[in-house]
């Protein structure tokens, strides 16, 4: 306890140490037993009250948390010390630093049950109220913290600190009291409110000390007596301080302001409301709140509610005044450019706006001045600025009145009909003059138009304004009695005057004035042919499609025109008048471009129309000659919604459109037969057209007519199988992009699409198509894959919603019976073949990965599959060169593993092939193969190519050795962990004739052919047997690389260590990391990396030095000038893009894999080799270069791609925290396979090499420290923190005389060595940037050692740390070394002060004659070289 007390009570100077102390304090409450932590208890109130209050923030969260140990542990022991801790235990509940008031909640709940808390409280409240009295009046900056030892600004900020928690703490108090409780305390919060200090709060320079404003307000609530006994100084207080616009304090002033009004009745005696209180507010309502009208406004209505009449005399300039500054808050600043703030002040002008008008509902003429002034110069005016400003338009304005108008309509029915009836004529008279204004121009303002359409729009369809309203903030007030008021009717009790039901406007009004701007807009469309007046009649039609509107669009000579038989029943429908006679004649004006609004006129003038049949003829009519863009155009209005859909679907599936569009369709084929240009409006809009129609459906039919749909198809496959045979690929080019599409889609959307036998037709043309060499077909690749789309989708569509078979007849048989005419009757070129080949294998997976049951892709392998006679002839007529042979998968009827085993042993050559195939797409698992079998395939495979290497540039023997290499991979696998309960139903000898016969055998072969692979320039280069072989690799035993037979392999000059074989196997290897092959290169790596090099001696210069391998340096030398040459032109922390499989990408690719070996090395090495590795990549500057060209590869933002946008509680997935998989046969995702390697070499090199990259990073310039330095701070520091504290809380190894543990949230390492009577501890903290920061070593406690000898350890330790490359503990145990040797009677060497060399760890040996003292060689080598002396560095004789 006294330890704790002492710790704690150390100043700033070290403030870890008082974190550490209160974080073991809070331990030992956890660990210990109850009985032995209630000792503290009566040393604890005064620690308490002491540290809680520290101005270093952690610490309070500390002590909090410690505190809830400490409650969890006594419980009941803690109440006769509750009244000393209590007073500031609430205030810690409202630091401002929120996990420490947060910690302190969660002690005091701990302690304390909700429904007991007030009653604690209670308990305690006169000693609460002392500390908090002491606080507000008494303490000051000086008086809390002494000003010889703690600068002034922490003074002063512990100071504040304390008023705004105190502040706080006492509105707490009286918020959780009981009322009998605040009561008792009456007398004693009178005495703090009747001192002047107390008041002088609310004017503080500091923000947060005027949280004041939320303490007046909770006394305004539950203590009105107090503030109305200092009624003058709180109404002063609060109400001239109307203006303070900090967003901290705003919100408790204006609360507290809105108390005030209510609890003081003659607040306005104590201040001036039209000298001190009123120009404070318009000001700040014309600067639209400063920036915080989301906070002031909604207070605005109950502040006017509560203001007495004499206060808004004269009530007419009170409303002026106020309604305009409000208005006029809309153009400041943040107003414009933010929409909160712009609808919050919106919000406030029409509540209050209707309020005002509520109150003076009446006929006296001052009430009537009032209502007028507020339609003529607010409302109508506020709608004026809203028409020339799109963002008010897309606001809450135009709802809003909606709202406004919807409420006076409901009440003209009661008693003050008069009045609203006069404020609706005045607001539509005035609302029709403001509309006409704007489009009673010839260059009428698109915005205003817009705004008109909106505005009646929203008073049309009250229900979308009641949307927008629902969506803000109810404050809820409280109104005076309507008999005070002298008003005639109570106003509503919330600001969101909203009915539950909206019923349409019930008068004539709107519809008047739309018909009034309709007719003044058709002058301007008629006379002048004005394009936005015409948009703007698009919008009223949309939104009123009323005869009447239609009424007066027309001419009085226009009324009743001549019409044909057919359309002469309809002769009474103005709307159709007006479409036949405007509409048409505008959609049918060949220099019109946009014709989307007449289009929705068109649907407007349908809607007029009861009978469906009258909409269809209509549309029959007037489509008969149209555009086929504009035909394209209601297709996709109609499609787009439902009950436009239902509106055309008579026409839709009529014949006038259907045969159109069968014309149509016709008229393409033949023009891109003809290669007619693209350019015209039939390939401009009729394609899109055609695919529409026949991708869109209706009720689950077709959109147009089944029989033109058929037709449709039809003309297309005719055209599809014309094309075919002609040789002009350029002009068919189009005519074949624009049917793959439609075909496509069509096959893609329509369900039952293939049931049309033209479809299939189609779908088997297409087919073909992609199944023929392209020399012969002359489609481009682009157009291939639109067709291989097609034909995808449509088998998808074909299995999954018709569930096809593959029997006599059936389009799969049919494909089926094609493909063995081609092998039978057509000579392939080996071209062809692999052409044919491949779409039968893409169409095989296609079938696979739809059919719900495997018979399907048997039927249809049995369709492929020839007769003897057959296959006897395709086997004469085939090529040797066949790239790949038929997909024989997952065939289930009958056990195809037998049948191609048998007939491969017959007659060999595709049966072969094809047992292969099937081997390698079946996924068989390894203990469902023939160990016969197996033999033989292995022993076969492994002869062959060891007699013959060539044979890898025959594609057959290729295929062979992927299927193979893929058995070893799947035996390999299955040997070293077999399956639960597979095992035992083995032979028992297979496991051990495995290991001892098969795998020696096959990696000794595999690891021979990887040298004899051919330059990758070859045109058959067999790439996907280097995958194949690579993979199998992996999987070789470290023994069989200790053992291998390959050729000797030796460079002269070459000192080395190792075992010969382990040389050769270094010497071969290590070139081909630079092997124009992604796999070859992995394939090395993970062969060299499986075993790691401890040891490799060279000799440099005249003193002996150990060097990495020199088998791997000759790679990096070879490289760095590459990686120049490639990377120089991007400056250090940009990211280059390297293309995959790319010639740069194979050179990046092996020096950095070669880093990572090297990194291997050096971590397996000893800590002598390491230093020696470390001085010989120093001379080098390998690691130097390396460095830069990381920070050119790895990504500014190193996350893993395909994470989710949306922010999780997980922390993202970066580079340096996910595993690096390194795969020869990986071939998704290569474009992130550099960065991500190049993030894994530089977390390997700030792992193994931390001195060095320390060194690196400080003799940077500016520009990359500090890129560095983020970078490295922000994505690896936390990682590699987390893991070295998590190595020393996880290792094993044990000291002798000391012990290690560590702290994973302050990310401390404490080492505790005591030996005799010596006891020493050190804390190791780890900086935010490690490794590059520098490592503090703190001073724990000591005893036994001279202050002298305990600086020197330090520093040795600093030492170890900051220039040895390795690991916290290792530097630890080399510290603990030379400790050690110090105790055992070896002396520090007289030049380091160190008895352990910092960089070699050698012992002083080197001994002058003179003094007998001994020194490190190399600190001697160091001494002669600098001083150019050879005397002894202590009594100057001459060293010999």
């Amino acid at each position: 306890k006294l330890g704790i007390n002492k710790r704690t009570s150390r100043r700033q100077t070290f403030p870890s140490s008082q974190v550490r102390a209160v974080q073991e304090f809070g331990a030992i409450c956890q660990e210990r037993q109850p009985d032995v932590v209630k000792g503290v208890l009566p040393y604890w109130p005064r620690i308490y009250c002491r540290i809680s209050m520290d101005h270093d923030r952690r610490v309070r969260e500390a002590t909090q948390q410690a505190f809830e140990q400490l409650v969890l542990k006594v419980k009941r022991n803690l109440a006769p010390y509750l009244k000393s801790l209590m007073g500031h235990w609430l205030i810690s509940q409202c630091d401002t630093y929120s996990p420490a008031a947060s910690a302190a909640s969660a002690a005091f709940q701990a302690a304390f049950p909700l429904n007991k808390q007030p009653e604690a409280i209670s308990f305690c409240k006169d000693e609460v109220l002392n500390v908090l009295q002491d606080n507000l009046l008494k303490e000051t900056a000086d008086t809390l913290s002494d000003p010889q030892s703690v600068p002034e600004e922490e003074r002063e900020a512990k100071y504040i600190r304390l008023l705004t928690c105190s502040l706080l703490a006492l509105r707490r108090l009286l918020n959780i009291l009981p009322e009998q409780e605040r009561e008792l305390l009456k007398e004693r919060l009178t005495q703090l409110i009747t001192q002047g200090k107390f008041w002088k709060y609310s004017k503080h320079k500091t923000p947060q000390v005027r949280a004041f404003f939320e303490l007046i307000a909770i006394m305004c609530a539950d203590a009105p007596q107090l503030i109305q006994a200092e009624a003058a100084r709180a109404c002063s207080a609060v109400l001239l301080s109307i203006d303070d616009t900090d967003p901290v304090v705003l919100p408790p002033l204006w609360e507290a302001v809105l108390h005030i009004l209510s609890c003081v009745d003659n607040c306005w005696t104590h201040v001036s409301a039209r000298k001190g209180v009123m120009p404070k507010l318009w000001v700040l309502l014309k600067e639209g709140g400063r920036g915080l009208a989301t906070s002031l406004h909604p207070n605005l209505l109950p502040f006017i509610s509560k203001l007495p009449a004499e206060v808004t005399q004269p009530n007419l300039e009170f409303s002026r005044t106020f309604l305009t500054s409000v208005i006029q808050g809309l153009s400041s600043d943040r107003a414009t450019s933010s929409p909160s703030e712009s609808a919050a002040i919106i919000f406030a002008t029409m509540e209050c706006l209707r309020f005002i008008i509520l109150q003076n509902a009446g006929d006296e003429q001052e009430q009537r001045n009032i209502q007028n002034m507020l339609i003529s110069e607010q409302l109508l005016p506020l709608i004026d600025r809203a028409l020339g400003n799109p963002s008010l338009q897309t606001g809450p304005l135009f709802p809003q009145v909606s709202d406004m108008l919807l409420s006076w309509e409901k009440r003209v029915a009661g008693k003050e009909t008069p009045t609203f009836q006069r404020l609706l004529s005045d607001f539509w008279e005035g609302l029709g003059h403001l509309c006409t204004t704007y489009v009673d121009r010839e260059e009428a303002k698109q915005t205003a138009l817009e705004g008109i359409a909106s505005l009646l729009q929203n008073m049309h369809n009250p229900n979308s304004a009641s949307k927008q309203t629902k969506k803000k903030k109810t404050v809820k007030i409280c109104f005076m009695d309507k008999e005070d008021r002298g008003q005639g009717e109570e106003p509503p009790r919330e600001t969101q005057v909203v009915e539950e039901q909206h019923c349409p406007l019930r008068n004539r009004h709107l519809l008047d004035l739309v018909c009034q701007l309709a007719e003044l807009n058709m002058v301007y469309v008629s006379e002048r042919e004005s394009e936005r007046h015409l948009r703007f009649l698009s919008q009223l039609l949309g939104a009123f499609p009323s005869p009447q509107v239609f009424q007066v669009l027309l001419r009085p000579e226009e009324i009743k025109p001549e019409m044909g038989p057919e359309l002469r029943p309809l002769a009474e429908n103005t709307a159709v008048y007006f479409l036949l006679q405007r509409v048409t004649v505008w959609l049918k004006q060949d220099d019109r471009k946009d014709t989307d609004f007449l289009v929705d006129m068109v649907f407007s003038s349908l809607q007029c129309c009861s009978s469906s049949d009258d909409k269809t003829l209509i549309l029959n009519h007037i489509s008969r000659d149209l555009n086929w863009s504009v035909t394209l155009q209601l297709i996709e209005k109609a499609c787009a919604d439902p009950v436009r859909l239902g509106v055309c679907v008579g026409w839709l599936r009529g014949p006038v459109l259907g045969e159109r569009l069968v014309g149509l369709a016709g008229e393409l084929c033949v023009m891109g037969l003809r290669g007619s240009p693209s350019s015209s409006s039939h390939h401009a809009h009729g394609w899109p057209l055609i695919s529409l129609t026949l991708s869109q459906q209706h009720n689950n039919e077709p959109l147009i007519g089944k029989a033109y749909v058929k037709q449709i198809i039809d003309k297309l496959h005719a055209t599809l199988s014309e094309a075919k045979g002609m040789s002009d690929a350029g002009n068919m080019e189009p005519l074949l992009t624009f049917i793959s599409d439609v075909a496509a889609t069509f096959f893609s959307s329509v369900k039952d699409c293939l049931l049309l036998a033209s479809a299939e037709e189609l779908l088997m043309t297409v087919f073909q198509l992609c199944a023929q060499d392209q020399i012969f077909t002359h489609l481009s690749d682009v157009l291939l894959l639109k067709l291989q789309h097609a034909y995808t989708a449509g088998i998808q569509s074909l299995i999954t919603h018709l569930g096809a078979g593959a029997t006599k007849g059936t389009l799969l048989h049919n494909i089926g019976l094609w493909v063995k005419s081609q092998l039978l009757t057509i000579p392939l070129t080996v071209k062809s073949l692999q052409v044919l080949v491949q779409a039968v294998e893409s169409l095989a997976q296609t079938i696979a990965s739809a059919q719900n049951t495997s018979c399907l892709l048997s039927q249809f392998i049995c369709c492929l599959t020839p007769t003897e006679e057959e296959w006897s002839c395709i086997r004469q007529a085939l090529p040797p060169q066949v790239l790949k042979p038929f997909t024989f998968t997952q065939a289930k009827q009958a056990d195809p593993f037998i049948l191609f085993n048998h007939r491969s042993q017959e007659e060999g050559s595709l049966w072969s092939l094809a047992l292969a195939k099937y081997m390698q797409n079946s996924k068989m698992e390894p203990s469902h193969i023939k160990a016969l079998y197996a033999q033989r395939v292995i022993v076969c495979f492994s002869q062959t190519a060891s007699e013959n290497s060539s044979m890898f540039l025959n594609p057959l023997v290729q295929l062979f050795v992927c299927a193979n290499c893929e058995l070893i991979v799947r035996l390999s696998e299955f040997f070293t962990s077999p399956p639960a309960g597979v095992q035992e139903q083995l032979p028992p000898e297979l496991n051990s004739e495995w290991k001892e016969f098969f795998l020696e055998g096959i990696h000794n072969l595999l690891l021979s052919l990887l040298i004899k692979i051919p330059e990758p320039d070859d045109p058959l280069f067999p790439l996907p047997a280097l995958r194949a072989v690579g993979e199998a690799l992996t999987y070789i035993p470290v023994e069989l690389l200790t053992q291998n037979k390959l050729p000797p392999r030796f460079v002269a000059d070459q000192r080395s260590s190792l075992p010969e074989p382990l040389q050769t196997l270094l010497n071969t290897l290590s070139p081909l990391l630079l092997f124009k092959a992604r796999p070859l290169q992995l394939a090395v790596y993970h062969i060299l990396h499986k075993y790691r090099l401890s040891c490799y001696r060279l000799s440099y210069g005249e003193e002996p030095c150990l060097s990495p391998p020199a088998a791997l340096m000759s790679i990096l030398s070879a490289t760095e000038e590459l990686l120049e040459n490639i990377l120089g032109g991007v400056q250090v922390g940009e990211f280059a893009v390297v293309q995959p499989l790319s010639m740069e990408h194979c050179f990046i690719l092996g020096y950095l894999l070669a880093w990572k070996l090297l990194f291997t090395f050096f971590k397996a090495s000893s800590s002598h080799l390491r230093a020696q590795y470390a001085l010989h990549l120093k001379k080098t500057r390998s690691l130097h270069k390396l460095l830069l060209h990381l920070f050119r590869l790895m990504p500014e933002n190193p996350s893993v791609p395909g994470q989710p946008a949306e922010p999780s509680s997980k922390e993202p997935k970066i580079f340096f925290t996910e595993s690096l998989y390194l795969a020869p046969r990986k071939t998704d995702g290569l474009q992130f396979e550099l960065p991500h390697l190049a993030c894994s070499v530089y977390y390997g090199a700030l792992k193994d090499l931390p001195a060095m990259v320390r060194l690196w990073w400080n003799s940077q310039e500016k520009r990359v420290f500090s890129m560095v330095d983020k970078f490295t701070s922000k994505y690896v520091s936390g990682v590699l923190s987390a893991q070295e504290i998590a190595s020393v809380q996880s290792s094993t190894q044990t000291f002798e005389n000391m012990m290690v543990k560590a702290r994973s949230a302050t990310r401390e390492v404490i080492a505790t060595y005591s030996v005799d009577d010596i006891f020493i501890e050190l804390v190791i903290q780890l900086p935010q940037n490690y490794p590059l920061g520098s490592i503090s070593v703190e001073s724990g406690r000591r005893v036994g050692v001279a202050v002298q000898q305990w600086r020197n350890w330090m520093l040795q330790l600093s030492t170890y740390l900051t220039h040895q490359n390795g690991s916290i503990l290792e530097g630890l145990s080399l510290w603990k070394n030379n400790v050690d040797k110090r105790f055992e009677g070896v002396e520090d060497c007289m030049i380091c002060f160190s008895v352990i060399h910092g960089s070699n760890y050698s012992l002083p040996k080197k001994a002058c004659r003179t003094c007998k003292k001994k020194f490190h060689s190399a600190c001697l080598y160091k001494w002669f070289t600098s001083s150019n002396k050879s005397t002894c560095p202590l009594c100057r004789e001459t060293f010999f």
